[in-house]
């Protein structure tokens, strides 16, 4: 049973079994019991956080799958490897941190008010121990100007900004559709589906090529999942078939479509290009290169990281009754963190201090170390703040050697180091370093009510031997929680704790009076990039006024 202290006040939070946790404060007998889900049931402590109830009491993993998922192989939890040979990734071995609540003031820079607990990133890399090997693309900064942004709550819900995102969006910009591995041979096929949209991407004795997933007779599907070792798409409905490379090979008792053929000749190709073992598509015939889409800053940033070597660990799939920028906004700033992961507090900070940048369609955070704890008081010297860095950097070296076999000392500190929670508009997270998160976000169907979140992790391995079959993909109703995907490790209780406020937030935002909500001007910078992106794309104007 799990029994841990509240990050902030000490109180003692216990899990008493069937879902109950029974809270207790610090140096007092007075205590509550709960049900996970925030409902009172008795005793004279009435008031609990709802984060901490779900993590102690809600729903739980396998005890031998609580490791962070960037530390262990999969292979570690088949029986081939002991978890005992990853010492220090277990949560239970981790010290825990208590501190009171001390609000963050925060302090003026020559960019804008920062953290009272922040670093400039020239600190760290003006100590890199090896500078020379800094590309340059860790150097750059870039945070947005101005400040906090408004925006309309209408276009989290109303149909018609949905409408707008599949016309402008969907149909006109680069979008992650799977992994190369997903279709390693000649004849295998992902079916990627977005709002109504359904296209086919498969591997041709040419490479690969996409499609739109519809019949051109009468317009069924052709394929309703991916597949592998196919020759031909046959419409299940008449059998009309193309090639894999789209063209028409048969139209059944073409006597009586005279003059179709021409028509049909080719189903309606989508652009595909592919980046770091990701495939992309387009289905803007006169998109620009991925290359440019991405920008050089992004792509410098990942070179390093061996992306297109990648296994995937995990793959899981799970329908949220939110729309899927609500969603995805709750994870492209670490200002939640104090609230929604209290428990992630009592093993590290509260992430106040974080560092933002943005490119073009690249955000970037977390670049740099957040050490310390502002919004408890627990502050860190610069001698300290860099023995960490360090320290961090070595870990991260040891641990990738160990996996791989690659030499990594070569590597700066900056690049070990370089595992931030990134994002690439219009939806997909892909993580830096070694941190193997990957997230994506989607419309579930025309409902603006409702989203698909992916998530895969892409685990490092050896350059020179073959690499394991993609995990089997797992799918998640709305109702199942991500604990039901244990392969994600302990990443599942932390999305739990992401998700459960988003149904709420989704209410929030069709209720609100008057309709708009902030995104303040630093934590919540790569929000406000996303939404000058989308704006853009949409034609929208800026809704913020003038100050």
């Amino acid at each position: 049973m799990r029994r841990e202290p509240h990050p902030l006040t000490g109180t003692m939070y216990e899990h008493l079994g069937d879902g109950k946790v029974k809270v207790q404060k610090e140096g007092s007998n007075t205590y509550g019991i709960f049900k996970w889900d925030g409902e009172w049931l008795e005793g004279e402590v009435t008031q609990a956080d709802p984060l901490m109830l779900l993590y102690i009491g809600g729903p739980d993993l396998p005890l031998d799958h609580e490791v962070i998922w960037m530390g262990a192989p999969s292979k570690a939890f088949d029986g081939s490897i002991p978890i005992e040979a990853f010492p220090g990734t277990h949560m239970d071995d981790m010290p825990r941190i208590v501190g009171k609540y001390r609000p963050d003031k925060g302090k003026e820079t020559e960019e804008g008010w920062r953290s009272i607990g922040y670093f400039e990133p020239e600190f760290f890399l003006d100590n890199d121990r090896k500078p020379d090997r800094v590309p340059d693309a860790y150097k750059m900064r870039n945070p947005i100007p101005g400040g906090p942004k408004r925006i309309s709550t209408d276009r989290y819900w109303k149909k018609e900004y949905h409408d707008l995102e599949v016309e402008h969006i969907w149909k006109k910009t680069w979008q992650m559709a799977c992994r190369e591995d997903d279709i390693p041979n000649v004849g295998d096929y992902y079916v990627y589906d977005i709002a109504h949209l359904s296209y086919l991407v498969v591997r041709t004795e040419d490479g690969i090529r996409a499609h739109q997933n519809i019949c051109l007779h009468r317009g069924r599907l052709l394929k309703d999942c991916s597949g592998r070792g196919e020759t031909v798409f046959r419409c299940p409905f008449h059998g009309w078939s193309w090639n894999l490379d789209g063209s028409l090979k048969e139209i059944t008792t073409e006597w009586d479509f005279p003059g179709v053929r021409e028509d049909a000749a080719q189903l309606p190709p989508v652009k595909v290009a592919t980046w770091e073992g990701f495939v992309f598509i387009n289905p803007d015939p006169d998109a620009e290169p991925l290359e440019d889409f991405l920008g050089p800053v992004m792509m410098e940033h990942y070179n390093r990281y061996g992306f297109e070597h990648r296994y995937t660990q995990a793959n899981v799939s799970k329908l949220i009754r939110a729309n899927w920028k609500v969603v995805m906004e709750a994870f492209m700033e670490a200002y939640h963190v104090i609230a929604t992961h209290p428990h992630q507090m009592l093993t590290s900070g509260d992430l106040s201090n974080s560092h933002y940048d943005v490119f073009g369609n690249w955000g970037r955070a977390a670049q740099y170390p957040s050490p310390g704890s502002p919004q408890r008081g627990i502050m860190v010297t610069e001698e300290e703040a860099l023995a960490q860095y360090r320290a961090s950097a070595d870990g991260q070296r040891a641990l990738i050697q160990a996996l791989t076999g690659e030499d990594l000392s070569d590597f700066s500190d900056a690049e070990l180091n370089g595992g931030g929670f990134n994002d690439l508009f219009p939806n997909l997270h892909p993580w830096g370093g070694w941190m193997r998160i990957c997230f994506r976000f989607r419309p579930h169907g025309d409902n603006p009510e409702e989203s698909i979140m992916d998530i895969l992790l892409l685990a490092p391995w050896p350059k020179d031997k073959p690499r394991p079959a993609p995990a089997k993909h797992r799918k998640l109703g709305f109702d199942e929680p991500w604990t039901d995907a244990p392969e994600l490790l302990s990443l599942s209780k932390i999305t739990d704790q992401d998700v459960f406020n988003v149904p709420s937030v989704q209410r929030g935002v069709k209720a609100k009076s008057p309709p708009y909500i902030w995104y303040s001007a630093y934590q919540e910078m790569k929000i406000r990039n996303f939404h000058r992106n989308y704006e853009k794309a949409l034609g929208l104007p800026d809704e913020t006024p003038e100050s």
